[in-house]
């Protein structure tokens, strides 16, 4: 495929130019951008997008015009930011979709889909209508999975770093920004705008209502926490989605299964569309569609003793156990507490229908729940002394065989060996599972937030 890339800067299209062309494509660069102002931002941006294209022996094309009057013309008087971003992708895109038809290109795409602070669907809207016009393609696909990644690229072989979107209105944005941070002896009165102003302005929309609760220090220490989970079915997997939400920077998703028909009716990343697939390479995309700034590392391994030094579990914040195999998870709580780690552990979800009987608790003061019984019964085997904080459910339905311990619904270990004929599963249904995976969450956010509210 010839593909005709609009590039709005080196730093959003360094990682997926690369992922296309290890794909088979043809890319060839295009700059357009009649919306960055000053003409010195302009310059940067362009200099630095050409740079890297002779970096990497890419062919450009360009329509180099530095358009601040076209651009301010076109915008006219919608100048609030959803109406004014819908004029510069449309002067960008349908220009590109232009270029394409003309040059004989298969297709058009471009690096504006890489950045979260886009308006993403708008501009896919726009971008399809440009292609119908023009009789052209329009590859679409969102890059925003690889913004870390590309703008750690770009940083790394010194390419210029803009610090707002590009046009007059996000520059005075960012100025408006900095004055309603300062101290406020030295802020306008212009800027004075309360609280809320302040809040929208400073943290992603999509963390504001969180923001309002726990306040700016929380989220900042959510940012730099890292969290591993070890298991990523019925319970983990919604661990994981609920701390992508509530803005942890850096997650660790640990599970060596393929998702399965059975796993549907309680594992998050279980749809029809992802049977077969490994289970935390579906669930990273998820996270990443939800909070495309965190650090999502997929391990598509099982845990043991033999490899937990791959995970350096000393460095994480927190870690979250939702393994089902006996053995394995037994060789993660001795290494948990051995290591000292911020250590939460989910016991036997299967064969439960009431959430609100679901328990916090240390494991030895658990009761009624058989995965924690036989727990309990392993680390006194191993001489193990210590204490920690497990999440349970003292309701076990009696009409159902209690010889399975299966599904805490982590690792589906035990539903692994019963797709082997070695046992039957056991029940279980998401109204249980995901509770258990949503009050581990609480646990660490909790914990974070201590203090900051």
């Amino acid at each position: 495929m010839r593909l005709l890339f609009h590039c709005c800067c080196a730093p959003c299209a360094a990682a997926p130019v690369e992922s296309l062309r290890s794909e088979g494509a043809s890319v060839t660069l295009f700059w357009h951008n009649p919306n960055i102002h000053p003409s010195a931002e302009y310059e940067g941006r362009r200099d630095s997008l050409f740079a890297f294209a002779a970096l990497k022996n890419l062919p450009t094309e360009a329509i180099d015009e530095y358009g601040a009057y076209a651009f301010l013309r076109e915008v006219g008087g919608e100048t609030e930011a959803g109406k004014r971003c819908a004029v510069c992708y449309r002067m960008r895109l349908n220009l590109t979709a232009r270029r394409a038809k003309e040059l004989g290109f298969d297709a058009f795409g471009a690096s504006l889909f890489t950045s979260p602070y886009q308006r993403h669907d708008q501009m896919r809207e726009i971008a399809e209508e440009s292609a119908r016009t023009h009789g052209v393609e329009f590859f679409y696909r969102d890059f925003r999975p690889f913004f870390r990644e590309s703008q750690a690229q770009a940083r790394a072989i010194g390419m210029h770093m803009q610090k707002y979107c590009g046009c007059v209105f996000s520059e005075a944005d960012r100025h408006a920004l900095k004055s309603a941070k300062a101290p406020a002896a030295d802020r306008p009165a212009s800027a004075s705008q309360g609280a809320r102003s302040v809040l929208r302005n400073a943290v992603p929309s999509s963390l504001e209502r969180l923001t309002m609760l726990a306040g700016a220090g929380a989220l900042e220490k959510l940012r730099k926490t890292r969290v591993l989970v070890f298991g990523v079915g019925g319970v983990g997997s919604w661990c994981a989605e609920a701390l992508a939400r509530s803005g942890v920077g850096k997650i660790d998703i640990v599970d060596f299964d393929t998702v399965c028909a059975s796993n549907v009716n309680r594992q998050l990343q279980a749809t029809t569309l992802t049977l077969g697939r490994v289970k935390v390479e579906a669930l990273k995309e998820r996270l990443l569609e939800i909070n495309p700034s965190c650090e999502v590392r997929a391990w598509g391994k099982a845990f043991s003793r033999e490899v937990a030094s791959e995970f350096e579990i000393e460095t994480a914040d927190y870690v979250i156990d939702a393994i089902d195999s006996l053995a394995h998870k037994l060789d993660l709580i001795e290494i948990c507490c051995a290591a000292g780690a911020r250590f939460f552990s989910s016991m036997g979800m299967a064969r439960k229908m009431d959430p609100t009987r679901i328990k916090v608790a240390g494991i030895w003061e658990t009761r009624g729940c058989p995965l924690a019984r036989v727990v309990r019964q392993g680390l006194r085997k191993r001489g193990f002394r210590g204490n920690f904080t497990v999440v349970y459910g003292e309701e076990c339905l009696d009409n159902i065989p209690v010889d399975v311990i299966d599904d805490s619904d982590g690792a589906d270990g035990a539903g692994a060996s019963a797709r082997a004929g070695k046992k039957a599963p056991n029940g279980s249904v998401v109204t249980v599972t995901a509770a258990a995976g949503m009050i581990l969450a609480s646990l660490i956010l909790r914990d974070v937030c201590r203090g900051l509210i």
